[in-house]
């Protein structure tokens, strides 16, 4: 057995418990960013402001399209960095400021516009942001690929991270309920109010991106860059670096299956919440609001159970059997939605929550790791490190199949003949027909991404081949 297979981390490749500490509180910074926007889309702009579920949808992918833009430029931007600080430490800093500055503005739309312009003003606020945002996101994800070159601990990093990541996620889930307080009433309806409770919720966020960004900035090295191996690299064009990125055989796989994935699961998510808002719990926000932070609550508690489960288990059959396992339980989640959400026992509904939470577990410290295997297989092929490109790249893929699957979903619920303005009083055929897409649809996607996760390349020992040919060409780092 090669020494770069074992389960036991050589002393100099572990980051010690500071550095994972420092590098992990950036973690929730990259939750609350994104997805408390995508979580809250649709309860706010069409449940509340009554705007059409298409709207959202343009608004969703509108900013996953700017994405598409940017993420890759600024991935390329840091990979060819080269400061007295780093190549990612500087953006990350930066970053982090501009970001805390600009996230509020998209939640404080003047009152009285119509919905074609809050559409317009989160859209344009939104691209502000999320540029500032790229600028500390991409450095800050390519700086976990270079923090150890063991195929274990790399894992054990990612895991730190998830726990933070993970507890960000419970406050995701609860936000509609807190948006919802008593303290949050509009002055125009006289009720609480999603959009009034998210222009004060959207300070705190801007607290914690302002400090749990700068801290990877402060504390975390870059060890390819002080080991010499970056300053030594000559500076990749832009296309010929995209190129090299688009054609890499592993990276295609992990993306392809990371799009149909998310893809089933942001459907299950944004579509499953008007099936039990609407069909279990009767169109009631409040209490639809608070199951959903039930479902957090419980999400979290079978996450945090499971991420060292899989980070053990991962050393025991690698990564590509913890994810296929990850992948089985959800799938398990979405195949049995036809008799979990029903009226009559609303609370069983939490139950397909712990299959998501345990999968889930698995799922994002295996394909997060994993694409730093991927860097070590194209540093082989072409000698370069570009971490911000794949960074870039897989960042762009990851939200924009969350909202692929947002985008799918207002379509299908106005196919569905579903009205919001109905509330909980929607035609049994409707109900009906929200059901059938919840499970066909999921159930299909997942099913493909399993199908792809065959042909992953990259096994244990095969990490540990590209590793040792990596070291006899330009030494260990």
């Amino acid at each position: 057995m090669s020494k770069h297979t074992s389960s036991i981390v050589a002393p100099e490749d572990r980051v010690p418990f500071g550095k994972k500490l420092a590098y992990a509180l950036g973690g929730p910074v990259d939750i609350l960013s994104v997805w408390v926007l995508v979580s809250i889309a649709y309860p706010l702009f069409n449940m509340e402001m009554q705007m059409r579920p298409l709207y959202v949808s343009i608004i969703l992918m509108s900013l996953r399209l700017w994405d598409g833009i940017i993420d890759p430029l600024m991935g390329w931007i840091s990979d060819n960095a080269r400061t007295r600080w780093g190549r990612r430490r500087p953006f990350i800093f930066v970053g982090a400021i501009l970001s805390a500055i600009t996230y509020p503005l998209i939640w404080w739309a003047p009152a009285g516009l119509s919905p074609e312009q809050n559409m317009f003003w989160v859209i344009g606020f939104g691209i502000l942001f999320y540029t500032c945002f790229t600028i500390w996101a991409m450095p800050y994800q390519s700086l976990l690929m270079e923090m150890t070159p063991d195929y274990n601990e790399r894992t054990r990093v990612t895991a730190f991270r998830g726990y933070f990541q993970t507890l960000a996620g419970l406050v995701n889930g609860w936000v509609w309920w807190i948006t919802l307080r008593p303290i949050f009433i509009s002055s125009i309806t006289n009720e609480p109010s999603t959009a009034n409770g998210m222009r004060y919720i959207s300070f705190a966020i801007a607290g914690v991106i302002l400090i749990g960004g700068i801290i990877p900035a402060l504390f975390v090295k870059e060890r390819y860059y002080e080991s010499g191996v970056i300053t030594k690299q000559k500076k990749v064009p832009f296309f010929k670096s995209l190129k090299e990125t688009l054609t890499n055989g592993p990276f295609i796989i992990l993306c392809l299956f990371t799009l149909f994935f998310l893809l089933g699961t942001a459907i299950f998510d944004s579509y499953g919440r008007y099936v039990g808002t609407y069909y279990v719990l009767g169109g009631k926000w409040d209490i639809a609001s608070r199951f959903a932070g039930y479902g957090s609550v419980v999400y979290t508690v079978f996450s945090l159970a499971f991420i060292p489960l899989f980070s053990w288990l991962s050393t025991k059959i690698g990564k590509i059997k913890c994810l296929f396992i990850s992948v089985s339980m959800v799938l398990v989640s979405a195949a049995t939605t036809w008799w979990t959400f029903n009226p009559s026992y609303p609370y069983v509904m939490l139950v397909n929550t712990i299959f998501i939470g345990a999968g889930y577990a698995g799922l994002w410290l295996m394909i997060s790791s994993m694409q730093i295997d991927v860097v070590d297989y194209d540093e082989l092929k072409t000698g370069e490190r570009r971490e911000g490109n794949f960074a870039s790249i897989f960042s762009w893929i990851l939200k924009f199949s969350f909202c692929l699957g947002f985008l799918i979903s207002g379509p299908l619920l106005e196919f569905t003949g579903f009205d919001a303005a109905l509330e909980g009083a929607q035609p049994e055929a409707v109900y009906r027909n929200m059901r059938i897409g919840y499970i066909v649809i999921p159930v299909t996607a997942l099913v493909l991404s399993l199908f792809l996760l065959r042909f992953f390349p990259i096994t244990p020992q095969k990490a540990a081949e590209i590793r040792e040919q990596l070291e006899a060409r330009r030494g260990k780092v």
